[in-house]
């Protein structure tokens, strides 16, 4: 694995970490290791969640390393757009929970990373924004509908036409992350987010994943009939039946997952 991307495991979680100080910015070396290190860890049946953070104080991610782009060469800019893609497409079809601990800026790549993940924890002090206009390029890593989708299209015009920096209190109210703690609590909050994912059947939280996802593209009654499609999917599978026995017998079930542990 690239020393630019570091893998740790805890338990049915595992802490992904951007390292390359000073300020972790993406080169196509790093993307690439992170599509690599997600779907190894999506292959892994026992890992629930992924937590990802950046290396240091300061930084999540600064984005891009804009000397990637310093030659205005397109092939080169078209490979790196590819390279931000693929990376932040496979945290998005991670078969569990994804979780971003922002410590510090989450600018540009940095903030569309986290903004590929299911839930944003970030620190007091930390700044959030996408910056790309200020040198005359835009988000290319499915930014704009990512950041429209969570905070709502005027606030997502005000910080890319705008460029305007958001703390983390102000993207706490508008909705762009979930939690905000204080300086050094992003990882610690970020994986107990994560471990009460583990907790639950790896089966059932794919699937309603995929359910909550697609649901802001569909009517309540196709919502009810995918429901119950998922719903009688998961029926009668080891996971179910686990899950209903151990409620019955009041202990902790065990998953799938666990066998090996």
């Amino acid at each position: 694995m690239n020393n630019q991307i570091v893998i740790e495991h805890l338990g049915q979680s595992a802490i992904v970490t951007i390292n390359n100080p000073p300020a972790n910015v993406w080169t196509l070396e790093s993307l690439q290791a992170l599509a690599a290190a997600m779907e190894s860890l999506d292959a892994d049946q026992q890992v629930n969640a992924v937590v990802l953070t950046g290396a240091g104080e300061k930084f999540f991610s600064a984005g891009a390393d804009l000397r990637l782009f310093a030659n205005g060469n397109n092939q080169q800019a078209g490979r790196v757009a590819d390279a931000f893609a693929l990376a932040f497409n496979s945290i998005r079809q991670f078969h569990g929970v994804t979780v971003a601990a922002i410590n510090g800026y989450a600018l540009g790549g940095g903030l569309e990373c986290a903004l590929a993940c299911d839930y944003i924890v970030a620190e007091r002090g930390a700044q959030l924004g996408l910056p790309e206009a200020s040198v005359g390029l835009i988000p290319c890593a499915g930014g704009t509908k990512a950041l429209a989708d969570r905070v709502g299209v005027p606030w997502a015009k005000r910080i890319i036409l705008g460029g305007e920096m958001v703390d983390a209190d102000l993207a706490l109210r508008i909705g762009l992350v979930e939690e905000v703690v204080d300086a050094g609590l992003a990882k610690i909050m970020a994986v107990s987010l994560a471990g009460k994912v583990s907790r639950q059947a790896r089966s059932a939280v794919l699937a309603a994943r995929r359910l909550i996802e697609g649901s802001p593209q569909g009517t309540l009654e196709r919502q009810l009939l995918q429901e119950k499609a998922a719903f009688l999917e998961l029926m009668g599978g080891d996971e179910q039946r686990e899950g209903v026995s151990a409620f019955l017998e009041k202990r902790k079930p065990s998953w799938l997952a666990d066998d090996d542990d």
